[in-house]
C-alpha cells in the first residue's frame, strides 16, 4: 500500500467525521427547553425508549417527550468493529459492580464493569450488534415465572414488524422488494458465507453434533456497512415531528403521585437545573436494568425498610424492586491458529482495510468480530475471531489486574498473532444479585451487585462449554488450521495443576546436545495437548471470568411490573426495557427488546384512560 493511498484512506476517515458530526445531529425535535406538559414521557432513549418514542408520535394528536441522561455519541460508535471505541467514555454510564464475593479474583477490587449507554441510542450504541430471537424455552420460563403474554408465539408478529423475520438467522439482502419484510424498521446482515473461522466452526459443530446442539451464524444490526440499532431505525426519521420533543443532557429524577396516580417528573436539565414536568397519560421508563430500579425507589416504590431508611415517602411497597439481577458471564479462552483467517490489529490498522470499509463499506471494520455460537443444553461457545488482544486497549475495559491478562491472553504484545477467543457461557444462569439505593440523591451510583457465580450450576454449565470447546479444536477442521488452546495460567490456581509458562506458548524445551558415543535415547512420541482438571477450570472461571453486558430482571414482569408492563399498585406507570426479564433470554437481548417495545407501544395506544 503506497504512501498516497494511507494519506487518502485518513483523509476520507477525516471528512466523513466532520461531516457526521455537523449534519447529523441537528434536528427540530431537540429540544433546549422542554413544555410544562406531555401525554407520554418516556425516561431513557435507548433500545426501548427509541422505538416507544417513534410509535407513539405516529399519532399527531398526542405530544411525546423522551428525555435522555447523555449526549450526541461520535462518529466511531457508528463502525461496528470499534464498538468499544465509546466504552468507559462520556457516552458509557461504565457501572462498576461492587466486590465480588464468588467471582472475578483476577479483576482490580473484585469489580466488574458493565457499560451501559449514555446518549440517543443507549447501549444499542456501544454494543457488538448481534442479533438473536433467544430460545422457545426461554420465553416459556417468563410464563412459569408469571409473566404471561410474552411467548415467543405472543411476540412474533412484532419480531416480524421490527426485523421482517422471527428468524435468528436472517439478511435483510435477502428480503423482496415490496412488502412487510423490506418495509422493516430494522436491518440485519448475516455473516459472509466466504468466512473460514465461520465455515471452520460450523464443520466442527456439524461434526459433533447431537439432538441438543445449535449452531447459529452471526447476525448483526446493520446496514450500509455501519451500526443500525433502534436510534437510526426508529427516532431518526421520526425526529421531524412537531409532537415529539427530545430532550438531551437530562436526568430523570423520581417520580410524584397523587392518589397513586402519576402526575409529573421531576428531572434534572443540563444535569443541574431542577424542573417539574406534568404527564396526561403515562411515564414510561425505559432507562435500562440499573437506572431505572434506581428512579423507582427514589419515586417511593421499593421496600419499606428501604425507604424508611432512606426517608423517603412510601408510594407502594414492593420487595422485588432492584431484586432478581442476572447477567451472562463470559470466559475468555485464547486459541491460535497458524492460518491467516482471523481479525488481528495489524489488519484492522491498515491502510487498505481503511480504504476498504470507507470506501467501500466492508472488510473488517464492517463486521464485529463475532463468527457464530453454539448452543448446547444449557451452555454456550461464542467465536470472537479476534487473534491480537492488545492490553493497552482491553484491559481497562475488562479491569483485568495486568499480570492476570497477561496470563490468559499470553500474545498480548503481539499485534499480527492468528488466533481468537472462545467465549465460554451459561444461557440461563441461576444466580441474581440486586440494585440497591444507599442515597436519596441521583448523583451518587446505586450498588450494583450481580452476585455472579453464587450458584454453583453456573460454574458446571459454563466448564461444560469449555470442555466442548476442547473437543471442537480437536475436530479435524480445527486441527486444519493448526488450532492450539492457551489456558489462563492464573498463578492462584497453579496448585491445582501444574501448567508450565513454555506449555502455555506452545514451547518446547531445547534438545539436549548429542555428545559423541553417548547411546541414542528412544524417541518420544508426540504427545497429545494436556486437559486440565475440573477444579482448575473452576478457579479460572472464577478468576477470569467477565461480565456479558447482559443486565437485566430487576423490574420483574409478574413481581414489579403485570403482564401489560404496568407497575403494580400505582397508575400512568409503565417499564419496558430489559429490567422486566424475569428471566436471562438465551445471550443476545437486544433484538427481543425491540420487539417488546414494538407491542409495548401497542399495548399502551390501546389503553382506555
Amino acid at each position: 500500500m503506497t504512501l498516497y493511498t494511507l494519506f487518502v484512506s485518513v483523509l476520507v476517515v477525516c471528512v466523513s467525521y466532520l461531516v457526521y458530526q455537523k449534519y447529523s445531529n441537528v434536528n427540530v425535535s431537540f429540544v433546549q427547553k422542554p413544555e410544562k406538559r406531555y401525554d407520554y414521557i418516556i425516561v431513557g432513549a435507548g433500545t426501548a425508549g427509541c422505538v416507544l418514542a417513534s410509535r407513539l408520535s405516529e399519532d399527531p394528536n398526542v405530544k411525546v417527550l423522551l428525555i435522555e441522561a447523555g449526549d450526541h455519541m461520535g462518529y466511531f460508535t457508528k463502525i461496528p468493529l470499534t464498538s468499544t471505541a465509546a466504552q468507559l467514555g462520556p457516552n458509557d454510564w461504565s457501572v462498576r459492580t461492587t466486590p465480588q464475593k464468588y467471582s472475578s479474583f483476577g479483576l482490580i477490587d473484585r469489580t466488574q464493569i458493565i457499560p451501559r449507554g449514555r446518549g440517543p441510542g443507549g447501549s444499542g450504541q456501544i454494543n457488538f450488534l448481534l442479533h438473536g430471537f433467544g430460545l422457545p424455552e426461554d420465553y416459556n420460563r417468563w410464563s412459569r415465572l408469571g409473566f404471561k403474554g410474552w411467548t415467543l408465539e405472543n411476540l412474533k408478529p412484532y419480531f416480524i414488524k421490527a426485523f421482517g423475520t422471527y428468524k435468528s438467522e436472517f439478511d435483510s439482502d435477502m428480503c423482496p422488494p415490496k412488502g412487510q419484510c423490506s418495509e422493516a424498521p430494522m436491518k440485519l446482515k448475516l455473516i459472509d458465507d466466504s468466512n473460514e473461522l465461520m465455515t471452520i466452526f460450523k464443520q466442527a459443530s456439524l461434526s459433533l453434533s447431537d439432538k441438543t446442539t445449535l449452531f447459529r451464524r452471526a447476525t448483526a444490526s446493520i446496514k450500509g456497512g455501519s451500526r443500525y440499532q433502534t436510534y437510526s431505525a426508529y427516532l431518526k426519521p421520526a425526529l421531524k415531528r412537531p409532537n415529539l420533543h427530545v430532550l438531551l443532557k437530562t436526568q430523570a429524577i423520581s417520580i410524584r403521585f397523587e392518589d397513586q396516580k402519576v402526575s409529573s417528573l421531576y428531572i434534572l436539565e443540563d444535569h443541574r437545573n431542577l424542573d417539574n414536568i406534568f404527564v396526561n397519560k403515562e411515564i414510561i421508563l425505559s432507562a435500562g436494568s440499573i437506572k431505572t430500579p434506581q428512579i423507582l425507589m427514589l419515586s417511593g416504590i421499593g421496600p419499606r425498610n428501604l425507604m424508611r431508611r432512606l426517608r423517603l415517602e412510601l408510594v407502594s411497597d414492593n420487595e422485588f424492586v432492584g431484586r432478581n439481577l442476572h447477567d451472562h458471564f463470559n470466559v475468555p479462552i485464547y486459541v491460535s491458529i497458524k492460518k491467516p483467517i482471523s481479525i488481528t490489529l495489524a489488519k484492522v490498522f491498515s491502510a487498505s482495510t481503511l480504504w476498504n470499509y470507507f470506501w467501500n463499506g466492508d472488510g473488517y471494520l464492517a463486521f464485529p468480530p463475532v463468527a457464530g455460537v453454539e448452543y448446547r443444553n444449557s451452555s454456550a461457545l461464542m467465536l470472537f475471531s479476534m487473534g491480537s488482544s492488545s492490553e493497552r486497549l482491553l484491559r481497562d475495559l475488562s479491569n483485568y489486574k495486568p499480570q492476570v491478562f497477561r496470563e490468559t491472553f499470553p500474545f498480548h504484545n503481539d499485534t499480527s498473532k492468528e488466533g481468537f477467543m472462545w467465549l465460554a457461557s451459561c444461557v440461563s444462569p441461576r444466580s441474581r444479585g440486586q440494585v440497591t439505593v444507599t442515597d436519596p440523591s441521583t448523583s451518587v451510583p446505586p450498588e450494583v451487585d450481580p452476585n455472579y457465580l453464587h450458584r454453583e450450576y453456573d460454574v458446571r454449565c459454563i466448564i461444560r462449554a469449555i470442555r466442548r470447546a476442547e473437543r471442537l479444536v480437536s475436530t479435524k477442521s480445527f486441527r486444519s488450521i493448526g488450532a492450539k488452546i492457551h489456558w489462563p495460567r492464573s498463578e492462584r490456581c497453579l496448585s491445582l495443576w501444574t501448567y508450565t509458562k513454555l506449555e502455555q506458548l506452545g514451547l518446547r524445551r531445547r534438545k539436549k546436545i548429542k555428545v559423541p558415543g553417548e547411546k541414542p535415547r528412544k524417541e518420544i512420541p508426540k504427545q497429545k495437548p494436556r486437559s486440565p482438571p475440573d477444579a482448575y477450570l473452576e478457579c479460572i472461571i472464577r478468576e477470569v471470568g467477565v461480565t456479558g453486558h447482559h443486565a437485566g430482571g430487576t423490574c420483574a414482569g409478574g413481581r414489579v411490573v403485570d403482564d401489560l408492563l404496568r407497575v403494580k399498585d400505582v397508575e400512568g406507570l409503565r417499564i419496558m426495557d430489559a429490567s422486566v426479564f424475569p428471566a436471562p433470554t438465551s445471550l443476545y437481548p437486544n433484538s427481543v427488546i425491540v420487539a417488546m417495545a414494538e407491542k409495548a407501544a401497542d399495548l399502551i395506544r390501546n389503553t382506555v384512560t
